[in-house]
């Protein structure tokens, strides 16, 4: 099994493309794996920005 990692920082974004070969039963399970971390990641960033984005308005309107 050969796992090729490519990763990429550009404007404060990480991109990070994997290919794994052959593809098995076993290369597919660990690359699913992978995808549902990122997306758990994903939602926890995505989750902390609305919290931002939220406490930063109430601030706002408090100021008024």
């Amino acid at each position: 099994m050969m796992i090729q990692v490519s990763q990429t920082t550009r404007k404060g974004r990480t991109t990070i493309r994997i290919a794994a070969t052959p593809k098995s039963a076993q290369t597919r399970a660990l690359l699913a794996q992978f995808r549902k971390g990122v997306k758990a990641i994903e939602k926890k960033w995505k989750a902390h920005a609305a919290a931002a984005k939220k406490k930063a308005a109430k601030l706002r309107r408090r100021r008024r």
